[in-house]
C-alpha cells in the first residue's frame, strides 16, 4: 500500500507534467487537498502507479487544518474527482483541439455511517488512478514542474493554479498570461465578466497568498491592455531567500473571514476579502518616479496620466532610452518633453533593437523547448498505446515477438545493428538481449508495428498526424 514518502527536512516533492497544470479543469479547496495528497505518494523512480492510501488524519496534519473537521469533506471530495476530467489542449492543422484523461479509475471509502468498526482507523481512501495518467505523473525527465508541498498547504484553490503556473517560470522570473487563457484554463468563463471582478476575486487574493505563505514573492503584477482594454497580465516574481522560506511557512494570518467581507467561501477558504487595493500606476509610480519625476523632471501629475494607458516595459524602455540620448547629448529640446514624447511614442534606438532581439531569440527558444517537451510527451504517449497493443497481440499470439526478431534479418539497416551487437557480444542474440537493449526493443516493436499493420491504424492515424505538425513547428521555429 502506498504510503507518503517524506524527504529530509520534511520535503514532500509534488512533480507534475507542464501540460497538465496547464490544462483546463477546476477543482475546489478539499479536490485540491486530496489530488496533492495522492501525488505526494508518488515516487521518483515508479514506473508504474500504485494503489494509494490517503489518510485523513494526514491531510488534517499536512495542510494545517483542524483536527474537528470531517472525513466527509475528503470523501465527498474524492467521490467528486471521480467524475471529474483533466483538457490537455494541443494545436493541429491551425486549430487547437483537446484531449479528455480521466483521472481516478477507482476509489475505496469509509461508507457513511456507523457499522460498528473504530471509525478513526477506517478513515482513509484507498485510490487508483488511471493508467493515461502516467505520461503526466511518472518517470519525467523533462517539461515538469516540482515543488514541496509545504509551499502550497495554506492557499486556496486558485492560488495554488497560479502558484503552480509561476513555478514553470522560476529560472526566468516572469510570466506574461492571457485573462481569457487563465479563466479558461480555471473553468471560470462565465464568471467575472468584468475584468476589475477578475483581479480582485481571482488573482489579487492569489498574490496575496503567494507572497504570504510560499518561497515565491511576487513583485510586480502588470496589466497589459489592448487599447483600454487588460487582455493579460505580467507577473515578476522571484524566489524568496532561503532564510526566509520557513519563516514565511509558519507565519500565522488571520482568517479571511474575520476581515470586511463580501465574498463566497469555497469549502473552508475564502476566496476574497474586500480590501482596498493598491492600483499597478500607484506601484508603478513608486517604483519609477525617481529616475522620471526626480532625475528627468517630469511632473508628477503627468508622470501619473501618462501611466493610465501604458505597461512596465514601455515605461522601462523610455526611461533607458531617454538616459542613453541624455548622456550623449541627443537631446535637442527639454529632457522632459523628451521623455514624454518617448514614452507615448514608443522611441527607440541601437541598444533597444538589440535587446528587442535578444529578448526574441530568448523568446523564441523557449517555444522550441516547449515545442520539444509536446512533441517528447506525445512521442511517449504513443508508444505507451503501442506497448499496450503489443501486450494485447502477445497474449493472443504468444510467437508475435520471435516472429519480428526473425524479420529483422531481412531490414537491410536492421541487420546492420543486430550483427553488430553480436559481434560485440561475442554470440548470437537471445530474446533476452532484445529486452535489455534500447535500440534492439525499438527495432522489435516497430517490426511488429509493420507485420501487424491493421492492429495500430488507429493509434497511428490518431498521433503521428499530431507528432508530425509539433515536428514542422520546430523545423520553422528553428530556421
Amino acid at each position: 500500500m502506498g504510503k507518503r514518502r517524506r524527504k529530509s527536512g520534511g520535503i514532500v516533492v509534488i512533480k507534475k507534467a507542464n501540460q497538465l497544470i496547464e490544462s483546463r479543469y477546476r477543482f475546489d479547496i478539499w479536490e485540491t487537498r486530496f489530488f496533492l495528497s495522492i501525488l505526494s505518494q508518488i515516487r521518483r523512480d515508479d514506473d508504474d502507479f500504485q494503489v494509494y492510501r490517503v489518510w485523513y488524519k494526514d491531510v488534517i496534519r499536512a495542510f494545517n487544518l483542524k483536527s474537528n473537521q470531517s472525513y466527509n469533506l475528503l470523501r465527498e471530495a474524492a467521490k467528486s474527482i471521480m467524475s471529474k476530467s483533466f483538457f490537455v489542449s494541443y494545436e493541429k492543422d491551425g486549430t487547437t483541439r483537446e484531449v479528455q484523461y480521466h483521472i481516478l479509475r477507482k476509489i475505496d471509502y469509509l461508507k457513511d455511517g456507523r457499522d460498528g468498526q473504530p471509525r478513526e482507523s477506517q478513515e482513509y481512501i484507498d485510490v487508483t488512478i488511471e493508467q493515461e495518467m502516467k505520461p503526466f505523473f511518472l518517470q519525467l525527465q523533462r517539461n515538469f514542474t516540482a515543488y514541496d508541498l509545504r509551499n502550497v498547504v495554506k492557499l486556496g484553490a486558485y492560488p495554488i493554479r497560479v502558484y503552480e503556473l509561476l513555478k514553470q517560470y522560476e529560472s526566468i522570473g516572469e510570466r506574461t498570461m492571457d485573462i481569457e487563457e487563465i479563466k479558461r484554463m480555471f473553468e471560470i468563463t462565465k464568471e467575472y465578466q468584468r475584468f476589475p471582478d477578475f483581479f480582485r476575486w481571482v488573482v489579487s487574493p492569489a498574490i496575496k497568498e503567494i507572497n504570504s505563505h510560499t518561497d515565491l514573492l511576487i513583485t510586480d503584477c502588470i496589466k497589459v491592455k489592448e487599447g483600454k482594454k487588460v487582455v493579460s497580465l505580467r507577473f515578476v516574481f522571484r524566489r524568496k531567500p532561503d532564510e526566509d522560506i520557513p519563516h514565511v511557512r509558519s507565519r500565522v494570518v488571520p482568517k479571511p473571514l474575520e476581515l470586511p467581507f463580501n465574498g463566497k467561501v469555497i469549502g473552508d477558504v475564502a476566496e476574497v476579502s474586500d480590501v482596498p487595493q493598491t492600483t499597478m500606476r500607484d506601484i508603478l509610480f513608486n517604483k519609477y518616479q525617481a529616475d522620471v519625476v526626480q532625475k528627468f523632471g517630469v511632473t508628477p501629475t503627468v508622470f501619473l496620466e501618462l501611466l493610465e494607458d501604458c505597461t512596465e516595459d514601455q515605461v522601462a524602455q523610455a526611461i533607458r532610452v531617454t538616459q542613453r540620448a541624455k548622456a550623449n547629448n541627443q537631446i535637442k529640446t527639454s529632457v522632459p518633453g523628451f521623455f514624454v514624447n518617448s514614452l507615448r511614442n514608443g522611441y527607440t534606438d541601437v541598444k533597444e533593437e538589440q535587446l528587442r532581439r535578444q529578448t526574441e531569440e530568448v523568446e523564441k527558444g523557449r517555444i522550441v523547448e516547449t515545442l520539444r517537451g509536446e512533441l517528447e510527451m506525445l512521442r511517449e504517449v504513443a508508444a505507451d498505446r503501442i506497448n499496450e497493443q503489443i501486450k494485447t497481440l502477445t497474449a493472443e499470439e504468444p510467437d508475435v515477438t520471435l516472429k519480428a526478431i526473425a524479420s529483422l534479418r531481412d531490414n537491410p539497416y536492421a541487420k546492420v545493428i543486430v550483427e553488430k551487437k553480436e559481434k560485440t557480444a561475442k554470440k548470437e542474440l537471445e530474446l533476452e538481449d532484445y529486452r535489455r537493449d534500447k535500440m534492439l526493443r525499438y527495432l522489435v516493436r516497430q517490426a511488429i508495428v509493420e507485420q501487424h499493420a491493421d492492429s495500430f491504424a488507429e493509434i497511428l492515424a490518431e498521433y503521428e498526424p499530431k507528432i508530425k505538425v509539433l515536428e514542422e513547428k520546430m523545423k520553422t521555429m528553428s530556421r
